[in-house]
């Protein structure tokens, strides 16, 4: 555009102009990625909500030699070392259809630091310097990443480079950063509420069952036989007794932790215990899973979405949790159930929530790890 035609425009159409995300030049923003790999990491976060968040994921790694959190570059390695004490390979070559492909840290961690990115990007939380870094095209970006300051060895740049044309066929040239990060989010919040509904059904489960059990379970408190009652401070005996159900009730919640569901009790949806009818109260419960976020595009305050898009730390394997659900003592639940554990539907979402993941990694990672210092 001209000079005579940029004079013509009215002011709001120099104001969208000046919004747009594209660099001056590939120059321009070959130095405004250089900037911010530079950046202190610190910069990134937005405020100490996040750094604590983080340093629960992946702050254990921080020590490690190869990390430097006084530039986003040497943050990036957090992520690698942290994949490497969880013997997490990139590409697996046994891949189960509904495991994160990173792990359930790694994943969460990604997400995280992509929800991070993105607010920054459109402004919610506009640190100057990280919000003019991000204001430029997919295209811009991923040129520069390919660019000559990134030293991948030969397998390396070929995986890049593939991965790279596929990302620009998938979206627009021109599309602006900001908006690729909302994308990738939305992809992943599609996947996610797949798996979260069956988190929310199954801690409707454990939540029935440890009711029913609690409702069976009588606590008697006696002094211990073998007590010294002379010495006026005799101990007391706890003696607990289940009903048969109470007891059946019990052992499907052990059954239901081993695959990491309900050991923080506190977790678990809960009733009154003089509930009239705690079955179909918690059945109720399970079938009005609504997960009502907000898209990630759309006018929210910083920080909206941070740890309600995280997968829960359990088996998703939908065979294990059907050898669990075999043993299901509330036969009113197995339709629900069986709808959330269809192997088909969560294998599809997983498949969303990774290479929504994998983007995450290989725009905001992958590259800073082969970045060469200035």
């Amino acid at each position: 555009m001209s000079y005579n035609e940029r004079t013509r425009l009215t002011l709001d159409e120099r104001l969208a102009l000046a919004a747009q995300s594209r660099a001056s030049s590939p120059e321009a923003a070959a130095a405004l990625v250089r900037k911010f790999s530079e950046l202190p990491a610190a910069y990134v976060f937005c405020g100490s909500p996040d750094v604590e968040a983080m340093n629960e994921l992946t702050g254990e790694f921080w020590e490690d030699p190869r990390v430097d959190v006084d530039s986003y570059r040497g943050f990036c390695p957090s992520f690698l070392v942290a994949m490497e004490y969880g013997n997490v390979s990139i590409l697996p070559d046994d891949v189960d259809l509904c495991r994160p492909v990173y792990g359930t840290r790694i994943n969460n961690a990604l997400v995280l630091l992509g929800e991070m990115l993105l607010d920054q990007a459109v402004g919610r939380r506009k640190h100057k310097e990280v919000y003019h870094c991000l204001r430029m095209t997919l295209e811009q970006y991923l040129a520069v990443l390919a660019g000559p300051d990134f030293q991948r060895s030969g397998s390396e740049k070929e995986w890049f480079t593939a991965w790279q044309d596929t990302m620009l066929k998938e979206n627009s040239a021109d599309l602006p950063l900001a908006q690729a990060l909302a994308g990738i989010l939305r992809r992943y919040m599609a996947g996610w509420a797949a798996f979260d509904r069956l988190d929310h059904v199954l801690r409707c489960l454990a939540g029935l069952a440890l009711h029913q059990e609690q409702a069976g379970t009588r606590y008697d408190i006696s002094p211990c036989p073998d007590s010294d009652a002379a010495e006026g401070d005799a101990s007391l005996l706890l003696k607990v007794s289940r009903t048969e159900d109470a007891e059946a009730f019990w052992h499907f919640r052990r059954l239901l932790r081993r695959c990491g569901i309900g050991r923080d009790l506190n977790e678990l949806p809960s009733a009154d215990q003089d509930c009239q009818n705690p079955l179909d109260y918690f059945l109720n419960l399970a079938q009005d899973y609504v997960p009502n976020l907000p898209d990630p595009g759309s006018e929210m305050e910083a920080r909206t979405l941070r740890s309600q898009l995280f997968l829960s730390d359990w088996q998703y394997g939908p065979a294990v949790l059907r050898k669990q659900a075999e043993q299901l003592p509330f036969p009113e639940f197995e339709p629900l159930l069986k709808e959330c554990l269809d192997q088909d539907r969560l294998a599809g979402a997983m498949r969303e929530i990774n290479k929504a993941v994998i983007d995450l990694f290989m725009l905001w990672v992958e590259p800073y790890l082969w970045m060469k210092a200035a």
